[in-house]
């Protein structure tokens, strides 16, 4: 997913403001509780939010990660892009063979991970706001 940063939008304002939807999404109430423990980080230009599950050692890790940062990209400008990342803990509860073609493997990972459909359904309106505060 990406969406279009216009010249007129102060890219490190927006770049804090999504920082700080990520890093408050489990404490608005609308979304709480998620199922997993979430963890976000801040990057200059954006934001990486982890999904934790529990390994077997007994301590967390990434299941997947949800990035978001501020691209320039020749001949489209500035882009805020989105991406999705396994983790090392991604599929360490599974009881048979990940599939082994790397976009079927991504959806497994994306549908056991239950809290992503709410983080995805709340981005769009976090960038809508955060482009009208950050002009």
């Amino acid at each position: 997913m990406t969406v279009s940063i216009c010249s007129d939008i102060n890219q490190p304002a927006f770049a804090e403001y999504i920082y700080q939807w990520a890093a408050t999404l489990t404490q608005s109430g609308a979304n709480f509780p998620f199922i997993l423990p979430v963890k976000a980080d801040k990057y200059d230009d954006g934001f990486k939010i982890s999904l934790l599950k529990k390994m077997p050692a007994g301590n967390f890790d990434s299941a997947g990660e949800i990035q978001g940062t501020i691209e320039d990209i020749p001949g489209k400008g500035s882009v805020f892009m989105i991406r999705f990342f396994e983790g090392p803990a991604g599929l360490v509860d599974r009881r048979t063979a990940p599939p082994t073609d790397p976009q079927q493997r991504l959806s497994v990972v994306i549908d056991s991970l239950v809290d992503v459909e709410t983080i995805m359904n709340t981005l769009p309106s976090a960038l809508r706001n955060g482009v009208a505060k950050c002009r």
